[in-house]
C-alpha cells in the first residue's frame, strides 16, 4: 500500500468551510469534505478580504472598451484595485503550494464560464474568468487548478488528483537519489502525460554528471511542468495500460483478457473511472509478482478512497 504525502491546497473558503458567500451561504462539496482527510487547506475568500461584508450585494465583472472591472452594481462601488492588490499580496505569500480548488463561476474565484456584463449588451457573455481565478492560472500554470463544480466529473477529478499527488511527491525531492527514485517510480505515469518528455527527463538524470544538482533539479522541474500542463487523456492512459498489460497477457485466460479489454473500452467512453482497469492490472501485478510494475505510481496515483466506491466494479 502506497503512503501518500499530504498535499497543500488553496481552497475557496465558502466551500465546506465558512458561510461567506454573498448571501451568507456555504457550498456543499462531498469531494472536498472527503479530501480534507487526505490534504491540508489554505482557505481564502477574496471578496471578504477586500472588506465586503456577509451577506453583501453581489459583485459583477463589467467590460467597457476591452477593460474589465469588478464592481458592486447595487452600491456603485468599484473594487478592482483593491481586489488586484489583495490577489498579488496573497499569491506572493504562497511559498509552497500543490494546487487550487476554487468556487465555480464566481466573479472573484471562477476559472471558467464566469459572466461578464457589457454596457452595449443586456445579456452577459459567459466565457469569462474571475479576477482571482485568472491570476491563479497565470501565476501557477503548472499546478492543478479546478473548481468544485468540475470536480464532480470523475475523469476531471482523477486528472486533478493524479497531478496533485505527483507534484506533492516532487516537492519532497531534495537530493539526486530522491530525484532518481521519483523518476523511476513515475516512469509510466510520465509516459501517460508525454512519452517524449518522459524520455527527455530520463536523459536529464543520465547526463547529470556534468551539472550541479540544483541545475539538474531546475531543468527537470521545467520539463516536468511542461509535461503536466497537459491534461491526461484516456487515449494516452490506455496506451500505458496496454503497455503494462503486455507484461503478463500471455499468462491470462481468454476470459480475463476480454474482461480487461472491455474495461478499457468502458473507460475510453467515460463510463468507468481509470481506477477500474488499474485495479485489474494491480491484481495481476500481485499475482505474477511483477517487481517493476509494483513500484509504479501509475497503479496507485492517489488514495483510492477518493474515487466513489459505487463506481468501482
Amino acid at each position: 500500500m502506497r503512503k501518500f504525502r499530504r498535499p497543500l491546497i488553496v481552497l475557496s473558503r465558502c466551500i465546506e468551510h465558512d458561510h461567506c458567500r454573498y448571501d451568507g451561504s456555504m457550498i456543499s462539496s462531498p469531494f472536498v469534505r472527503q479530501f480534507s482527510a487526505y490534504a491540508d487547506f489554505i482557505t481564502v475568500c477574496p471578496e471578504v478580504e477586500v472588506g465586503l461584508g456577509i451577506p453583501r450585494p453581489p459583485i459583477h465583472i463589467t467590460e467597457e472598451d476591452g477593460v474589465l472591472r469588478l464592481v458592486q452594481p447595487e452600491t456603485g462601488r468599484d473594487i478592482t484595485d483593491d481586489m488586484n492588490s489583495f490577489i498579488d499580496s496573497f499569491l506572493d505569500s504562497l511559498e509552497i503550494i500543490d494546487g487550487f480548488i476554487l468556487k465555480n463561476k464566481s466573479p472573484s474565484c471562477g476559472i471558467k464560464n464566469v459572466k461578464v456584463y457589457r454596457d452595449d449588451n443586456p445579456r452577459p457573455r459567459t466565457d469569462g474568468m474571475g479576477f482571482f481565478g485568472r491570476k491563479v492560472k497565470e501565476r501557477f500554470p503548472y499546478l492543478a487548478v479546478e473548481d468544485e463544480g468540475r470536480l464532480r466529473n470523475l475523469q476531471i477529478r482523477e486528472d486533478f488528483l493524479i497531478k496533485i499527488y505527483l507534484m506533492r511527491d516532487f516537492r519532497a525531492v531534495g537530493k539526486l537519489r530522491d530525484l532518481i527514485e521519483f523518476h523511476t517510480e513515475n516512469k509510466m505515469l510520465l509516459m501517460s502525460y508525454d512519452p517524449a518528455i518522459q524520455a527527455r527527463l530520463g536523459r536529464i538524470i543520465a547526463e547529470q554528471d556534468h551539472e550541479d544538482f540544483d541545475t539538474v533539479l531546475s531543468e527537470y522541474r521545467k520539463m516536468l511542468c511542461m509535461a503536466t500542463r497537459k491534461s491526461l487523456k484516456p487515449g494516452r492512459n490506455i496506451n500505458t495500460l496496454l503497455h503494462a498489460f503486455g507484461h503478463f497477457s500471455s499468462e491470462l485466460t481468454h476470459e480475463e483478457k476480454n474482461y480487461f479489454l472491455e474495461s478499457l473500452e468502458g473507460y475510453r467512453k467515460g463510463l468507468l473511472p481509470l481506477i477500474v482497469p488499474i485495479s485489474l492490472l494491480k491484481s495481476w501485478i500481485i499475482r505474477f509478482d511483477d517487481e517493476y510494475l509494483k513500484g509504479q505510481t501509475f497503479f496507485e496515483p492517489y488514495p483510492r478512497e477518493l474515487v466513489p466506491v459505487t463506481l468501482i466494479v
